[in-house]
């Protein structure tokens, strides 16, 4: 770490306090945990003969010695999709008491001593649903040295049937654990075994978005030797908050999404300090407001009791705003004004004359095309209006939405025209009828179409979308904020402006072991030339070589040793040596036509590493 920029973080940072400024304080609680997010997800109902649970997740601990910490426990987990944020993923009905969840044991590891917490001086609480929750009483313990990874036990029951709020997916690879019991004396021998596998009826899913979540804190606070680097409270959508990626691809301070791998990185001032507020989802316009089913104030309300435990001062000294860039709108003013302009103007409302850092949108692409189709006997010609640009003969392309369902399918196509392509099929009636699409798996951006409200134009503006979005936070417009990281750069593609790129413009490998035999055996296992590229839950494609046109394969990546690449699921197409593997960089949302919104593994690397962390130095207050 430059020892200079860190002299000046030290010396300017301390001053974002609830009272307006200050020196360091080392009796206030901070924001202090890589791995703590919001509960949010689906709900786990407690199965039969594992009613009692003990979900074991690991923290790492900020760039400062800290000793004095409290750990929340959420009553509620918030909605993802459309609705989120609103805190209404409940064990009962809204509105209604639901089932509880008791609290048996909570007790925190570090450097193999477990320290015990407390619940108003009591070892036991129960957490009742719909309530803001439950804190833990000060634990303090001998100093937690800088960078220490933290282990978080908790131990809770329900009866079988009962709901328990989702929180975490259990990142196996460092050493979290998710273990069942039928009572909780079954579950202390793993305290003296705490690497044992999993119970394998609770951890399923891994590598995917099965995999379930588990209940432990949600927020985290420490006290110690803060040393007035920023701490930030940022708001996220689901592209800053990585809906796309899950527990086998975190890193190892457990962070997953670009944004949280950006802050906690060890570069320009150093690793920041966060909590993310906002979570999965659209909906910027409902953050920190509402009441009854529309609720999402009662993260506010946490965060309000910690600044009760600091007298008046924040957990953190500044904000990040990346909220509402997933929103959509046909009108640029209810874009700007409302969905995002009013969470600002709420987030200065409950913390004057916080600085606000904003980071602007990531884009939209479209990787489907509308077509009409022909036939004559066993050849169908596709008519594309609005142009054949960026598909290459032999090139394989998904057809749907045709009927007879007969021309459906991944085909491998010819190029005959500037707005036309064939392929061969079983033949049928001619022609297809239905809103019939081409999907070009997002192999190339230069076939791909800007959706609505995300075109680029030649000069970079935009009098009604999203690129004037960009502009405004720039210019700080409007005081929209007081300053701004652009991500642009990051995630842009070379061959086309406010476009993702295309699976061409990324790194690939090829298949040094023929994976397969028959078409039928199934296989796990894909041993490639460099699998340096690629990580965990990444999602690729194999195109055969050496061209790499034609897709054979798509799956995820479950885990990689070396070059050998673990698949899941398991797969039967054979893939001959020096077939062609690729990332794809971005999740194909199911919308209509499908696009692409959230940043797979690949470009999320490619977002943090293009994100120059001297751009940091914008959070000290």
């Amino acid at each position: 770490m430059n020892g200079l920029s860190m002299t000046l973080a030290m010396t300017l940072s301390g001053r974002g306090n609830g009272s307006g400024g200050g020196p360091v304080d080392p009796d206030r609680y901070m924001f202090f945990a890589s791995r703590n997010r919001a509960a949010s997800g689906n709900i786990v109902t407690a199965l039969a003969g594992t009613e009692y649970v003990c979900c074991k997740i690991v923290v790492n601990t900020p760039q400062y010695v800290t000793r004095t910490f409290r750990f929340h426990l959420p009553g509620f987990a918030s909605t993802e999709g459309g609705n989120s944020p609103q805190e209404t993923v409940v064990t009962g009905t809204i509105g209604a008491p639901g089932n509880s969840v008791v609290i048996d044991k909570m007790t925190v590891r570090v450097n193999g001593v477990f320290y015990d917490c407390a619940f108003g001086g009591n070892p036991t609480v129960t957490v009742a649903d719909q309530t803001n929750g439950q804190w833990t009483d000060a634990l303090t313990i001998p100093d937690v040295p800088a960078e220490s990874a933290m282990e978080i036990w908790l131990f809770y029951h329900t009866a079988t049937g009962e709901k328990i709020w989702p929180v975490y997916r259990i990142q196996q690879h460092r050493g979290e654990r998710i273990w069942g019991a039928a009572n909780h004396a079954a579950l202390l021998p793993f305290m003296t075994d705490p690497l044992a596998v999993s119970t394998a009826a609770l951890d399923t899913g891994y590598a995917t978005q099965a995999q379930p979540q588990y209940y432990n804190a949600d927020f985290m606070v420490a006290k110690g030797d803060w040393d007035g680097r920023p701490v930030a409270l940022v708001f996220v959508d689901s592209i800053g908050e990585s809906r796309q990626e899950y527990s086998a691809a975190a890193d190892a301070r457990g962070n997953l999404g670009w944004l949280r791998r950006w802050l906690d990185k060890d570069g320009g001032i150093g690793r920041i300090p966060f909590h993310m507020v906002g979570m999965p989802g659209v909906g910027s316009v409902r953050e920190y407001t509402g009441s009854g089913s529309s609720i999402a104030t009662r993260r506010r309300d946490i965060i309000r009791e910690i600044i009760t435990f600091n007298g008046g001062k924040w957990p953190f000294t500044v904000v990040g705003n990346q909220l509402g860039q997933n929103d959509t709108s046909t009108a640029y003013n209810t874009w700007f004004n409302t969905n995002y302009r009013s969470n600002v103007t709420r987030i200065r409302a409950e913390y004057p004359g916080v600085k606000i850092v904003a980071f602007p949108p990531l884009g939209r692409t479209d990787i489907q095309k509308t077509i009409t189709l022909t036939s004559v006997g066993t050849v169908a010609t596709a008519t594309v209006a609005s142009g054949t640009t960026g598909m290459r003969s032999g090139q394989t392309v998904n057809i749907t939405g045709a009927t007879p369902a007969t021309y459906n399918g991944n085909v491998v196509i010819t190029v005959t025209g500037a707005n036309s392509f064939t392929y061969n099929f079983a033949g049928d009636v001619s022609p297809a009828t239905g809103t019939i699409r081409a999907n070009d798996l997002g192999f190339d951006t230069l076939y791909s179409n800007y959706t609505a409200q995300n075109v680029w134009p030649a000069d970079a503006t935009d009098a009604t979308g999203k690129w004037r979005l960009r502009n405004d936070i720039l210019a700080k417009t409007s005081a929209c904020c007081d300053d701004s990281i652009d991500t642009y750069a990051a995630w842009v593609s070379a061959n086309k402006g406010g476009s993702w790129p295309g699976m061409i413009e990324l790194p690939s490998t090829t298949v040094t072991v023929q994976a397969g035999t028959d078409g039928v055996a199934t296989y796990s296992t894909i041993e490639v030339a460099d699998a340096s590229i690629f990580r965990p839950e990444q999602e690729i494609n194999t195109f055969s070589g050496p061209a790499g046109v034609a897709r054979l394969s798509t799956t995820s990546i479950a885990s990689i040793a070396g070059n050998v690449i673990t698949i899941s699921p398991a797969r039967a197409v054979v893939l001959p040596v020096g077939s062609v593997m690729r990332p794809s960089p971005a999740a194909q949302e199911a919308t209509t036509p499908v696009s692409f919104v959230h940043p797979f593994p690949i470009m999320i690397d490619r977002i943090v590493a293009g994100i120059s962390q001297s751009e940091k130095s914008k959070f000290v207050v």
